[in-house]
């Protein structure tokens, strides 16, 4: 267990290089992506009231954006283990074989992952294919849905490692 105050998981702040580099591209991009959220929104609220002009395709973007925010976020997550739990049968797991649950759980969690990764990856193809772009400013979508997997992807690594760790941590 990690003492209390200290990040727990994958990204402690003496990880290694990619740890921090994924903590701080994905946080980064994450509140980047708020950031501009916020402030699309006041503009849009300020334009929209005062001088009844919104911004043009503002709801769009703030669609694009809150997406690849979430799912830029999801691995960040999943590494500081702060997914919402429910603790409805852990009185009747024994304490000495907790860890291995958690790991089982985790490494479920990661297969499930990786199969989703793979669907939505081919969906993202077909979305380039097919030339598919939103109604109003016409982004393209396939980007953002490649990034949406491999994003999916990398959370099922981060759970293999946090299986890992679940089993060395708790021997």
């Amino acid at each position: 267990m990690d003492p209390p105050g200290t990040t727990p998981g994958f990204f402690r702040p003496t990880g290694s290089a990619v740890q921090r580099w994924l903590q701080r591209g994905l946080g980064g991009l994450a509140a980047t992506l708020l950031f501009f959220m916020m402030m699309l929104t006041f503009v849009d609220v300020i334009g929209r009231y005062l001088f009844n002009t919104p911004v043009y395709g503002g709801f769009e973007m703030t669609e694009v954006a809150l997406a690849t925010m979430i799912f830029a976020g999801l691995p960040l997550v999943t590494a500081r283990d702060e997914h919402v739990t429910v603790d409805l049968f852990d009185r009747l797991i024994p304490v000495s074989i907790r860890h291995l649950r958690d790991a089982a759980i985790a490494v479920l969690c990661a297969g499930l992952l990786f199969v989703l990764s793979y669907h939505v990856w081919q969906k993202a193809g077909a979305s380039v294919r097919y030339g598919d772009v939103t109604a109003i400013l016409e982004i393209p979508l396939g980007p953002m849905v490649y990034f949406m997997s491999v994003m999916i992807a990398v959370t099922g690594v981060v759970y293999l490692w946090l299986a890992r760790e679940k089993l060395r941590r708790d021997r």
